[in-house]
């Protein structure tokens, strides 16, 4: 029993010192990406990469983790979006130009895809000018998409909130390659 005991409370001190370890490498991470890049709010950065670390096995542990983490979240991101004008295509009150935007949007969000795939490789083969290049271009597609809609007067975007999100983790994910670029 007394052994028990012991091995729960060295479990349970080596999962916080874990957990804590990968809360202190994103909060630090994230504060000097946001210093280096006035698009990336720190709060956003940390907030996101935390919860996508309590769903991650295993937790992450250094600066190129943080990188694949952020490149994959700005996938699903991206990959939400998607599914969301494939949705707002099917509703009715949107005028010709509006659905116009939209299927742009889709076309531009599905070359992000790719473009964030071709990054994450690029990446890993230690390409990281390619990387940049390719997460950059996927960047600026969710800024074309928002501009869209602003070109006529009168008509909002329905992915505002989205596109922010996707700008946010793709300067995300372009901060930490270059940080990573830094010191390797």
């Amino acid at each position: 029993m007394k052994f028990s005991i012991h091995l729960l409370v060295i479990f349970s001190i080596f999962l916080f010192q874990r957990t804590n370890g990968s809360t202190n490498l994103i909060s630090e991470s994230c504060s000097e990406a946001s210093k280096n890049d006035p698009n990336l709010s720190h709060d956003f950065c940390v907030a996101s990469l935390e919860e996508a670390s309590t769903k991650s096995k295993p937790l992450p542990s250094s600066l190129k983790d943080l990188v694949g983490m952020s490149i994959q979240l700005t996938i699903s991101s991206g990959a939400i979006i998607v599914s969301l004008i494939l949705e707002l295509l099917k509703n009715e009150t949107f005028d010709h130009y509006a659905k116009a935007c939209l299927q742009d949007c889709s076309k531009l969000y599905s070359d992000s895809l790719s473009d964030l795939e071709d990054a994450v490789a690029a990446f890993e083969s230690k390409d990281f000018d390619t990387a940049n290049r390719r997460a950059s271009a996927a960047l600026d597609n969710s800024v074309t998409c928002e501009d869209q809609f602003k070109d006529k007067k009168g008509e909002s975007s329905p992915l505002t909130k989205e596109n922010h999100i996707f700008f946010q983790l793709n300067v995300m994910s372009l901060a930490f390659i270059q940080m990573f670029r830094q010191y390797h």
